[in-house]
């Protein structure tokens, strides 16, 4: 199952996009482990895992239709 991702900010600089598609991949640890092998330089990027709109911070079964974003770190108050 394809899963959408859209990447934002210092993230899509080093993807080189701002919207992938992932095959194959059925949890977010699946999904990091994937990015990291295709894009060596996230393994060292701080960033945050939204899945239908909610930071994850444990690992999360991806779902048909599901909502992946990955963004830097940010700050707001």
């Amino acid at each position: 199952m394809p899963v959408h991702v859209i990447v934002f900010g210092q993230i899509a600089e080093i993807t080189g996009n701002t919207n992938l598609v992932m095959d194959d991949v059925t949890d977010t640890d699946q999904l990091v482990s994937k990015l990291h092998a295709l894009y060596p330089q996230l393994t060292n990027s701080k960033y945050a895992i939204a899945v239908n709109k909610k930071i994850i911070r444990d690992n999360m079964q991806l779902d048909h239709d599901v909502e992946v974003a990955i963004m830097p770190p940010f700050s707001g108050g």
